[in-house]
Order: C-alpha cells, then sequence, then structure tokens
C-alpha cells in the first residue's frame, strides 16, 4: 500500500466526520469523551491535553479490552507506538522508532531492569496487575536518565487504598489462537492510616497458528530464493507459562507516608527457530527455551517539611535471572544446566533516588534531585554477554510554571555512567578466546548534560499548541560493549564493540490539540537527531552455531549450523514523522476514531535507511453504543481496520535482511489490512459489576507479516483469535 493511500483513507475518515457532525447530538452520558489525568509531571497531575509532551494512557474499559501477556501488542493502538512481537507471548513498545533500551519502561515509576538487548527481550511485565499504563513520546531524559531517549512506558499498579473497605477484582480471559488462559485477582484494604493492596495471574499458552497457506516446507539452503514462509498452521516451540504476584503495604499520617512494594514474574518461554544439517538437508524446526525471574522490591516515601517543601526518598531493588538455551524447550532444558551451552545471567541493581519538590519560587514550582544506581551483573555459564558492573550518578532539576494560557517546563541534567568488564576467569571467553575486550577498554565512562524546554499554549477554551526541544543521552550497554557469543533467541552470533561512543540526541516536536466534550484531535509532527546510534547490524559473516563443527568460528553460509554474525556499529541518524489522532462522538449511539503514524529513518553518514523502523499505518475504528439495557451498562460494539503500508529491509546491515535471499520467509515485507471486531459491557449484579469483553482479533484470517515481527523469516503473523474477557469487581 502506498502512501498515498493511507491519505486518501484519512480523508474519507474525516470526511465521514464532517458530515456525522452536523447531525443531532442526543444528550447521553455517552456523548461525552472524558478527559485523562496522567502523571507526566513530578510536580503537578495534569490531563493529558495540558502537558507539552505527548501523553496517552489506557485504563478501566479499555484497558480490559487490549490486556495481553505482550505489553507490545497492548500498546500498538498508541499513535506512534508498534509493536515488535514474536508471536503472541513477546512484544516490545517501538515508540517512534526506538525500543530496547531506548524506551524506558518504569514500574509505579521507579526504574526497573530487564535485561533489553534482545530483540525478543520482553518487559518483565503482567499488565493485568497494572491499573494504568501511561505512554510518553519523545526524550525524557532530564527526568529519566539514559534508556529514556525515544520515550518512557510507565506501568503503574493500584494505589494503595487507604481508609477504603474490601474491595477487589476476580480476572479471566482466553484465546482460542493459542489456547491462552488467564486467571488473576486484585484486592485491598486499608483503615485511615495503613493500607494493603496485593494481586496475582497466571498466565498460559500453547503454541499459536497462523493462516494455512502455501509454504516452502522441504526447502532446503540450496533452494531457489522464495518468501514463503516455512511454517504455517500451528507453529511449534512457541508455548509458555507466566506467573506474577505483587503486594503493597503503605502508611500516611500527617508527616506523610512510607510504602513498600514487592513484585515478582516468572516466566517460561519457547522460542521457535530453524536449522539445517546441510545445504541439502531440509530446514527444521528447533526450540530455544527460556526461563525468566524478576524479582522487584521498592521503597518510596514523601515527607512534608516545613513552608510547603515535599522530601521524596526511593529505592529500588531489583534481581533478574535469565536461563536460555539454544536447541531445548523449557519444559528439558534443564539437561544441559551448568555447560557452556546453557546461559545464566544474574542481574542486581539498585536505584536510589532523592528528590525535594520545593514550593513557588516566583512563577515556578519544581524538583532537584539526585539519582544513584549500582547494577552487578553475574555470568554463571554461557557465552551471550560478560560479567560487569554498572555505576550511574546523576542530578537533575525540573521546574514548571502555570500561567493564564501557558505551561512551561524545562529541566536540566547532567549523568555519569561507568561501565566495567573484569578480566575475571568467567569472562575468559570474551577477552582471551574471542578478542572482544582487552586491559585497555574493559572500562568505559560517560558523561553528559541534557536539558529540555516544552510548552503549550492554549490558543482558546478548544484549541493548544505545545512544543518540546529535548536532548536525550544514552550510554551503551553491556551487551553492546562486550557480547560475544551465539544469541539464541534470534539465532545469531553478536559482537558487542568496546569502542562505542555515547548516543546523544536532539528532538523536537510540535503538536496542534482540539478538544471538546464530543472530539478531541492531536496532530504532531516531530524530528529526532541521534549521533553516535548504536544498530546490531550484519557483517555479512557466518559462524558456526554450538554443537556444530568448528563451532563459533567463521564459515561459509552453506555450512552445517550456519547462523549469522552481528555486531554493534554505529551511526548518525535522523528520525523524522507525523502522528494524528482523531476521535469523535458523533452521537449516543456512534463514535468513532482514528490513528495516523507517517515515518521515516535515515542513516545521514551513509544515506541508507535506519533498520528495524516501522512501516507507515493507519487505524481506522467504528463503535456502536447500544442503549443500557436492564442490568447491562456502557456496551460498545466495534469494527476497527488496520492499514500498513509495504517496508523495504533498509540493506544487508538489517537485522533479519538475510530472508530477502534464502528459500524461507522475508526480511522486506507487503502492505496489509487486518480487521478487528470488539464488544465490551458492564453488568450490573446487586452491588457488584461484572466487566465483558469479546473480540475477533484478524477476523479474516489475513494471511501477512509485520515489519517487526521477529518470526518473519520463518512465518506469518498470528491468524484469527477468538477473546474472552471477564473482571468482576467486588
Amino acid at each position: 500500500m502506498k502512501l498515498k493511500k493511507i491519505l486518501v483513507a484519512l480523508w474519507a475518515a474525516t470526511s465521514v466526520h464532517a458530515a456525522q457532525a452536523e447531525t443531532q447530538v442526543e444528550s447521553d452520558s455517552q456523548t461525552l469523551l472524558a478527559p485523562v489525568t496522567v502523571s507526566a509531571s513530578p510536580i503537578h497531575e495534569h490531563e493529558s491535553f495540558e502537558v507539552p509532551s505527548q501523553v496517552d494512557s489506557l485504563a478501566g474499559q479499555e484497558k480490559m479490552a487490549r490486556d495481553s501477556g505482550s505489553l507490545g501488542e497492548m500498546l500498538e493502538s498508541v499513535p506512534g507506538v508498534n509493536n515488535m512481537s514474536a508471536g503472541a507471548q513477546s512484544g516490545k513498545p517501538v515508540i517512534r522508532g526506538m525500543t530496547g533500551n531506548r524506551v524506558k519502561v518504569l514500574s509505579n515509576g521507579q526504574s526497573t531492569d530487564y535485561q533489553a538487548y534482545g530483540t525478543r527481550h520482553n518487559p518483565n511485565v503482567e499488565p493485568y496487575l497494572a491499573e494504568r499504563v501511561e505512554v510518553i513520546r519523545g526524550p525524557q531524559s532530564v527526568l529519566y536518565g539514559s534508556e529514556a531517549m525515544g520515550g518512557v512506558v510507565n506501568v503503574l499498579q493500584s494505589e494503595i487504598p487507604y481508609d477504603e473497605p474490601i474491595s477487589g477484582q476476580l480476572a479471566g480471559e482466553y484465546n482460542s489462537n493459542n489456547r491462552e488462559t488467564m486467571v488473576g485477582a486484585k484486592m485491598g484494604a486499608g483503615s485511615e492510616k495503613f493500607g494493603v493492596t496485593a494481586g496475582f495471574a497466571v498466565r498460559e499458552a500453547d503454541n499459536f497458528r497462523v493462516p494455512d497457506v502455501s509454504s516452502s516446507q522441504g526447502a532446503t539452503p540450496s533452494s531457489p530464493v522464495s518468501d514463503k514462509p516455512l511454517f504455517v498452521g500451528e507453529m511449534p516451540n512457541t508455548n509458555f507459562e507466566n506467573r506474577a504476584a505483587n503486594i503493597g503495604l503503605g502508611y500516611q499520617d500527617d508527616w506523610g507516608k512510607v510504602e513498600l512494594r514487592h513484585t515478582q514474574w516468572i516466566s517460561k518461554q519457547n522460542y521457535l527457530g530453524v536449522e539445517a544439517e546441510d545445504k541439502d538437508s531440509p530446514y527444521e524446526a528447533v526450540a530455544a527455551g527460556q526461563k525468566l525471574q524478576n524479582d522487584e522490591t521498592q521503597l518510596s516515601a514523601e515527607f512534608f517539611l516545613n513552608d510547603d517543601w515535599i522530601l521524596k526518598p526511593s529505592w529500588t531493588h531489583t534481581r533478574n535471572q535469565r536461563e536460555a538455551t539454544h536447541d531445548l524447550p523449557f519444559e528439558t532444558m534443564a539437561e544441559d544446566k551448568g555447560t557452556e551451552h546453557y546461559l545464566d545471567l544474574v542481574v542486581h541493581r539498585d536505584d536510589v533516588k532523592l528528590a525535594l519538590e520545593h514550593p513557588a519560587i516566583g512563577d515556578f514550582n519544581g524538583e532537584i534531585g539526585m539519582e544513584l544506581t549500582e547494577k552487578q551483573q553475574t555470568l554463571r555459564s554461557g557465552h551471550l554477554s560478560p560479567s560487569a558492573d554498572v555505576s550511574k550518578r546523576a542530578v537533575y532539576l525540573f521546574e514548571e510554571a502555570d500561567y493564564d494560557k501557558w505551561l512551561v517546563q524545562f529541566g536540566a541534567r547532567y549523568d555519569t555512567h561507568s561501565v566495567k568488564a573484569p578480566l575475571s576467569a568467567e569472562n575468559e571467553h570474551f577477552y582471551n578466546e574471542m578478542g572482544v575486550f582487552d586491559a585497555t577498554n574493559n572500562e568505559r565512562d560517560f558523561d553528559v548534560f541534557t536539558g529540555s524546554v516544552g510548552a503549550t499554549y492554549r490558543l482558546d477554551g478548544n484549541w493548544s499548541l505545545a512544543g518540546n526541544v529535548a536532548r536525550g543521552f544514552r550510554a551503551p550497554s553491556i551487551f553492546e560493549l562486550y557480547a560475544g557469543g551465539e544469541h539464541g533467541g534470534v539465532q545469531a552470533f553478536q559482537l558487542g564493540n568496546p569502542d562505542l561512543d555515547a548516543e546523544t540526541s536532539l528532538n523536537t516536536d510540535l503538536s496542534l490539540r482540539w478538544q471538546t466534550d464530543k472530539a478531541q484531535m492531536t496532530a504532531t509532527v516531530y524530528q529526532n537527531w541521534v549521533n553516535n546510534y548504536i544498530y546490531l547490524a550484519n557483517t555479512g559473516y557466518y559462524r558456526a552455531s554450538e554443537g556444530s563443527p568448528n563451532e563459533g568460528e567463521r564459515v561459509d553460509a552453506d555450512a552445517p549450523g550456519a547462523i549469522v554474525e552481528m555486531q554493534s556499529q554505529q551511526t548518525d541518524a535522523e528520525i523524522r514523522g507525523f502522528e494524528f489522532s482523531y476521535a469523535q462522538q458523533f452521537n449516543a449511539r456512534w463514535s468513532g476514531d482514528v490513528a495516523l503514524e507517517i515515518i521515516e529513518g535515515r542513516d545521514v553518514k551513509n544515506h541508507q535507511g535506519l533498520p528495524l523502523i516501522p512501516a507507515n499505518n493507519l487505524a481506522l475504528n467504528g463503535h456502536y453504543h447500544p442503549a443500557d439495557r436492564g442490568a447491562w451498562k456502557n456496551q460498545r460494539v466495534s469494527l476497527g481496520v488496520k492499514l500498513v503500508a509495504d517496508k523495504n529491509a533498509a540493506g544487508t546491515y538489517e537485522p533479519f535482511s538475510q530472508f530477502d535471499n534464502l528459500p524461507i520467509g522475508t526480511a522486506s515485507t507487503d502492505a496489509y489490512a487486518v480487521w478487528n471486531l470488539g464488544y465490551v459491557a458492564d453488568v450490573k449484579l446487586d452491588k457488584r459489576t461484572v466487566q465483558l469483553g469479546a473480540a475477533v482479533e484478524n477476523l479474516f484470517d489475513t494471511a501477512y507479516v509485520d515489519f517487526l515481527n521477529t518470526y518473519k523469516g520463518y512465518t506469518l503473523n498470528t491468524g484469527r483469535n477468538f477473546k474472552l474477557s471477564a473482571r468482576l469487581n467486588f
């Protein structure tokens, strides 16, 4: 699909709005579009329409309809957000073309760590346990430091319920495509000064399915080039089991409050790979098993000092363990435990923050703060990423003033960041056998000043103009600097580059907004210049996978067990785009919304495209709101389509680009259109409410491949799925 067709569809959608907006609007509570309050400022809560940053929030009935084990899938309806997926279980949010270590995932506003270096390393989050998820697009380095260059996803659990009676929720979900089930519960209660909240969720799924179309089954590495998928129907080795639970305790008094939270997330996952014994042997499925555990403890407080000063200390401890194999599913991967073929990485991380919020000084309220992070990564076995330590220090300032027509925000920050991979016994593979680093480059230090200025100007009661200029920063990760081994999840041999420099960016965006009680519109243009942009590129070489002859050595592409070699590289980049969203309540029964994203990423040094940039896309949704009948309230029937343009791989240096020249799969993708049908309702049962949801995703079982699908080398995106959701509130 060409861009012109997308724009024609957008014109048609807005023309429908113009015609319908002239009709008489019935008086009904459903005709009002409620304002969304977000926590994008550490000083005050604002409506998303007011703040200079581009912020969207997912909560309530809409969140229930979109809940998924994949955070990326859950958020891909947000304009400017896409999903880097691996089937139904794994999905990372991509914000304005950036993901991984450039998008910071926060837990209750505090830093977390999920070893985000892999394209399939999904955030350690169970979305059901979140009460609200906020997405802030654009660099947020001033408030959140390194790793917030593309934006922030803030996963917010339920607030501590002070002075509230016992209440809670029982939940269930079912997805037919992979027979996925989720059962969960949340509850909480509190006295005037004490409160407690807790929840759990269990999510399990079998293999997912794709449309049963013509395939390249039986192809060998020497077969003719084809873009047909290798696997159709049921995808082997894509099942998973997730467990998550949290608890929060809080105490408040006239002097302030102290809150303690703990969250545990445990996941067992299988990923699908392919292998061929030699150039004349057919490709076959291979499993890559993974066991993940993330334990996160957060302690935060607010102390009210004299003259309206507020002291806000916080501490977060994260323990993240990743165990993985190259050719065994998680059910039997323990067979390899303790061997060099078994990856066992453990990260311990402590984040301490001390913030002081000050009362108005002139026109400005603000916050000053300092942060420190200590991270220890320990390699217990395997060869992907070494043992290493990371230390971060930062001081920052954020100020805000609210005038009659202006909301002004600005900030400044200074960060230091050091990474050290010791020349120790567990790292001998990296510095002795592979030569990735040595005593001259095993320790790197980075420091940078960042800043931002943003303002919203209220043109009148309905129109506003918002603009931002922000400098972002990201230090290279341990993996980008010092990796040196086979990455089973993506079937590649990956190498670090110890000479990488820190990324810095300068982002500008300008947004025009319009809002009434029945319509909301936002149109945003942005441009982000990134110096020293780090990307993982195909080197053009191949390595023998573990267990193959000449294991770990460079080999020919058709050698037994050959996998691509990839290494971290740098360039200067430019990412620019346009985002448009519009929602309209036409009358008491009908509403609609549209979201458009046009994005381009360029490697300006080498005059070529930037890798892993999403395709242009347009989403159109129409909603019918039946009248309340008896116990059935707030019903909505939705029909929507997502139109995605074709997209060519940026070049041979792009991850997965090899599949454009293999007998299976594809790296470049065709245009597609996917339809979805949904229904939600609240059912009042005496003093309780049941929220119900039903959906048919990929309504017509369309065979398609999304550009950010990391399985596109050998299969398709998921086929038709019937989804049922229920929430019983008590």
